[in-house]
């Protein structure tokens, strides 16, 4: 019998309220970044290390960390930091977008991981895309470009940069879910997520300390805006985000993250008033369609290979 793609020891009911809870709390990290008045690496910082240190209390209190003497951590030491510099590298580039573009615009953009996941299956892994991925990323990528023609053609420079900076938070994005996908399941998801998050604070730090910013912010509503960010899109969302890759196969945390944008984009309308233009909603939508074709690519053909395997053992 093939591997099923969902975990057996997890309900399908589980994985759904799981997604819907990773999804509803990812949605509100754009807007904590907003109200944020510090600059972005900093916010990065705080966010990845009040997070490291959430979960390690609670993987404390579990009594998870003993896992950190079994052979395949210690083995696997230099990918984790790998990981962890992923994420950093991650937030920095997408909350630096926020601050120079729309929103929804940054959201979508980097929400197109999927895409990268694709194209890396195909550089990296030798995995030949099918047609329908193809066409799927040229759509997405064709999108992309009107989004952020709408604002190059409007000579809007500052937000072009965002739109960029949201893409290359999209790649960096792809290969933290490769990862999460690889080596979480290896170790208690409490203990995987401290120490990546922790490594994605040092390494922010790291980024930090040369541009002379001061990381050293206590002001109440900061520090507030800091502990939502590690309680909300970081513990429930990005965490829990991390426990499903260990139950699902990774498009499906990709597919479900798809949602970031119409949640994102609805809060920031309800609470900045920031309505994105026809441009944008049109790549916005364009995008969207593109993504979804190449993960449901994906899906049939992973379901193909399964399939073929029940097949083969079952002759």
């Amino acid at each position: 019998m093939a591997e099923s793609l969902i975990d057996e020891s997890s309900s399908k009911t589980q994985i759904i309220l799981l997604l819907i809870l990773a999804v509803s709390m990812v949605s509100s990290a754009s807007i904590f970044i907003r109200l944020s008045t510090s600059p972005p690496l900093v916010i990065v910082f705080w966010r990845t290390l009040y997070g490291a240190l959430l979960m390690a209390v609670i993987g404390a209190a579990r009594r998870d960390f003993s896992a950190l003497r079994k052979p395949v951590v210690r083995e696997n030491w230099h990918w984790l930091i790998a990981i962890g510099v992923t994420l950093s590298l991650h937030f920095s580039t997408w909350f630096q977008s926020l601050s120079m573009t729309s929103i929804a615009a940054s959201v979508v953009l980097v929400n197109s991981s999927p895409i990268f996941t694709a194209l890396l299956s195909t550089l990296i892994l030798g995995e030949s895309l099918r047609r329908r991925s193809w066409v799927g990323i040229i759509i997405a990528v064709v999108g992309a470009v009107f989004l952020a023609w709408g604002d190059f053609g409007g000579t809007d420079f500052v937000a072009l940069t965002g739109d960029l900076l949201a893409l290359t938070g999209a790649l960096f994005l792809a290969l933290y879910f490769i990862g999460g996908r690889r080596f979480a399941k290896e170790m208690p998801i409490t203990v995987y997520t401290s120490v990546i998050y922790f490594i994605a604070a040092i390494t922010t730090l790291g980024f930090c300390i040369p541009l002379n910013l001061n990381v050293l912010v206590f002001e109440p509503t900061e520090v507030m805006i800091f502990i939502g960010l590690a309680i909300f899109p970081t513990v429930l969302g990005h965490s829990v985000n991390n426990y499903l890759l260990t139950k699902v196969p990774a498009y499906v945390v990709s597919s479900a993250v798809l949602g970031e944008p119409i949640g994102a984009t609805i809060l920031a309308a309800l609470i900045f008033f920031e309505l994105p233009g026809p441009t944008t909603i049109i790549g916005f939508i364009v995008i969207l369609i593109g993504v979804a074709m190449v993960l449901a690519d994906i899906v049939t053909k992973e379901r193909s290979r399964v399939s073929s395997l029940d097949d083969t053992n079952g002759s």
